[in-house]
């Protein structure tokens, strides 16, 4: 899968959309079910040989089609969002897992299975741009709302109005109860996302506590809704793992007006950033993000030295999982 071949040197030089073939290549070739078990089913070596994978793919892509970036940044023809799943699916049930990505599709998929929930689809979704959950609730919910966390939306108007239910769920063991008489239902878990501020998150390690740690967040949440319902699993935003050897080193140097971020919000006193192919910046909003794998060397405080990160450009920040299940099998 790594290496570059006539076949992929093809793929990368000839003209037209190069995301289809890497979103297929991430859910049918990395982040599989069969590449798990070749690591002896350990996710911590699983996690680490694909990013390897991937990090050697995205180094090429920026080298030799750097496109590959205005393509994750524009925005979708068909944009997949959590409102145009509720009209097609008015009485359906979403789940957002804040920060899963595509590495976890197969755990996401064996769960869907052990709880007799056949899968229906599986595709990428995109995060906003930058990758941050905040721009994603403004950007790519699709309900018009301002950026904000999600602990905020719980007195949203504009979800009682449609008769959605809305739950937030702050802990991995925390349990809610879901009522029948819902018309909809949208929960939001704040795993794996809060595992990232952890002093474990300093290494590939941490990643065997977010797969264990999948299936009582899948208890509490997706199993709370109830079983006649069409359920949607997804994600705000992905995340780079940024161990040793999986870093762009040519884009050191360039992340310096972020200040160690992988994104970052400039004042109205402050110069925004020269345009370079390595930095994204949207002058409209003050915004700046990197584009690649670049492991900034942070000037935060500590919970920022933390090798899972997001907020950035790149494949695995922005292609999010999109999961729909079926009603539960008698």
């Amino acid at each position: 899968m790594s290496g570059l071949g006539r076949d992929l040197l093809d793929q990368l030089t000839q003209p037209g959309s190069r995301l289809p073939e890497i979103e297929d290549w991430l859910l049918n070739a990395v982040w599989t079910v069969d590449r798990f078990n070749e690591c002896g089913s350990s996710p911590s070596r699983y996690l680490k040989s694909g990013e390897k994978l991937v990090n050697e793919r995205e180094a090429l892509l920026s080298s030799a089609a750097d496109s590959i970036f205005d393509e994750l940044i524009a925005n979708p023809a068909n944009p997949m969002s959590i409102s145009s799943f509720f009209s097609e699916h008015p009485d359906g049930g979403v789940v957002i897992f804040d920060g899963c990505s595509l590495r976890e599709m197969p755990r996401l998929r064996s769960l869907a299975e052990t709880s007799r929930r056949p899968v229906v689809s599986v595709c990428c979704a995109r995060s906003a741009i930058p990758s941050s959950t905040e721009h994603f609730i403004g950007d790519r919910l699709g309900f018009k709302l301002p950026a904000a966390g999600p602990s905020r939306l719980v007195q949203r108007h504009e979800f009682q109005e449609q008769g959605i239910s809305y739950h937030y769920f702050q802990t991995p063991n925390e349990v809610q109860t879901i009522s029948r008489e819902s018309s909809a239902i949208m929960l939001w878990s704040r795993f794996p996302d809060l595992r990232f501020m952890d002093s474990s998150a300093r290494n590939a390690d941490m990643f065997d506590g977010i797969w264990d740690g999948f299936d009582l967040v899948w208890r509490n949440t997706v199993q709370a809704i109830p079983p006649e319902r069409t359920i949607l699993i997804t994600s705000d935003h992905g995340y780079v793992f940024l161990g040793a050897g999986l870093s762009d080193q040519s884009l050191e140097g360039f992340d310096r007006p972020l200040k160690g971020k992988r994104y970052r919000k400039f004042s109205d006193d402050e110069a925004l950033p020269e345009n370079n192919p390595h930095i994204w910046v949207d002058r409209t909003r003050r915004l700046g993000a990197i584009k690649g794998r670049c492991h900034n060397r942070p000037q935060a405080p500590s919970a920022s030295q933390s090798l899972y990160r997001h907020g950035g450009i790149s494949l695995m920040e922005v292609l999010t999982p999109w999961l729909v299940l079926a009603p539960m099998e008698e």
